[in-house]
């Protein structure tokens, strides 16, 4: 049987028409990112500047007052972060997420990752700091593309979704003094404390006597046994012990060669610690290299010294 040509074209039509529906046209991962960013600067009406010829926007929401910017040198880096849907938001500072302390050239997976193409893909990022920022002691905000970060997988460890882009607002200090005492001052109220009741060293550490104890007087080259609490910034118990022995001499902390003898045995104390009088800008590390506690974290401490 001979078909009519009419059919035959009905049928070609047809086919065309399936195939025509069938295709479908999809974005880049670079579309998709770059259409999240321009969606999201106009949804919250920012305020921004393209840098160069990428794909990051920026603003400088504070001049830097202190020195010139340098790939070289370490400098304590605190930020905030959120994906552009609000899935993740890291915005609280007294987080040990939001800190950095390494060669800034490396900034912002430090220099365990360095020659690495997770390092080396940021390099942009970085270059906004140091180019437009250009000064420490200043505050800039950057959004960034998930394919410069963490791209299609996100990442599960720190809650940061596939394909997220990300809001940063960076501060790169060089005097950390005061960045930090403020920070313990935030400290202090968050845990319902009142500031009245402390004292403040010279040292920038804040104390406060519960009891003064009637044991016997304790130096700074004293061993004594103590029960003791220690919170994280955000008030949360990091670690505690009980009837621990500790050598005032060099065994612990400076902050607790000079804030313990300010009791006697049998005495309660809390007092809050910059980093200075405690890890340092590179934080504690355990016997396997591993970060125990972070960068430049400022502690708390509840002690009783135990009067045996």
């Amino acid at each position: 049987m001979i078909k009519s040509t009419s059919c035959i074209a009905a049928g070609i039509a047809i086919v065309a028409l399936l195939a025509g529906c069938g295709k479908q046209e999809y974005q880049s991962f670079e579309e998709l990112d770059n259409a999240n960013i321009r969606e999201y600067i106009q949804r919250n009406n920012l305020n921004v500047s393209q840098y160069k010829e990428t794909d990051l926007f920026y603003q400088v929401l504070e001049e830097g007052t202190g020195n010139p910017i340098d790939y070289t040198k370490t400098y304590p880096v605190v930020y905030t972060v959120r994906s552009l849907d609000g899935a993740y938001n890291s915005g609280d500072t007294l987080s040990f997420n939001n800190r950095y302390a390494d060669y800034f050239g490396y900034f912002p997976f430090g220099s365990s990752a360095a020659g690495t193409p997770t390092v080396e893909r940021t390099g942009d990022f970085k270059e906004v700091i140091r180019e437009v920022l250009q000064k420490t002691n200043g505050k800039i905000r950057i959004i960034v593309p998930s394919r410069i970060m963490y791209g299609r997988n996100g990442s599960p460890s720190q809650g940061i979704p596939p394909n997220a882009s990300l809001d940063y607002v960076v501060t790169v200090h060089d005097n950390f003094e005061d960045y930090e005492d403020g920070v313990i001052q935030r400290m202090i109220s968050s845990a319902g404390l009142n500031i009245d009741d402390f004292t403040k060293t010279a040292d920038n550490i804040y104390y406060h006597i519960a009891e003064q104890g009637n044991g016997d007087v304790i130096t700074a080259d004293s061993t004594v046994n103590a029960n003791y609490t220690l919170r994280n910034p955000d008030g949360s118990v990091r670690e505690s012990g009980t009837d621990v022995e500790l050598n005032l001499a060099g065994g612990t902390i400076s902050a607790w060669t000079k804030i313990i003898p300010l009791v006697n045995k049998g005495g309660k104390i809390r007092f809050f610690v910059p980093s200075s009088e405690a890890y340092g800008i590179s934080g504690r590390r355990d016997q396997y290299g591993n970060v125990s506690l972070p960068q430049f974290f400022s502690l708390d401490f509840e002690v009783e010294v135990i009067d045996k």
